[in-house]
């Protein structure tokens, strides 16, 4: 059940001043992306005692790994779809951080050394 709505303002909105004039939006209303606004909803509702219940999330907003970070330090359970480029690992692990470039053509990556360890295995 949704416990908050707001009117998104895309970016474009919010840096056009004539556009902003015109459609009345109030000067204090910056830009804030759909994730933020998201983040703020939740916590305004955790503020006001609403009941604690599972997040639930498309990919535009499961993309965001600030925005999971967020839930998962509010220690709120969630579902978030996320696109297939996206990198995850189980809690308490990372990548290994990517080796030392030799100084010469693109430097490497962490999912370089993905690949490289797959092909040599």
């Amino acid at each position: 059940m949704p416990v908050a709505f707001r009117l998104y303002l895309p970016e474009v909105w919010a840096n056009d001043p004539e556009r902003r004039k015109k459609a009345g939006v109030p000067e204090e209303t910056a830009f804030q992306t759909r994730p933020q606004i998201a983040l703020e909803q939740i916590q305004r509702a955790r503020e006001r005692g609403v009941p604690q219940g599972v997040v639930l999330a498309d990919a535009g907003y499961g993309n965001d790994s600030q925005f999971r970070a967020q839930l998962t330090e509010w220690k709120l359970p969630y579902t978030a779809g996320i696109q297939s480029t996206v990198t995850v690992w189980k809690p308490g692990e990372q990548p290994a951080p990517a080796p030392k470039g030799k100084g010469i053509g693109r430097p490497p990556d962490c999912c370089s050394v993905v690949r490289n360890i797959s092909r040599s295995q």
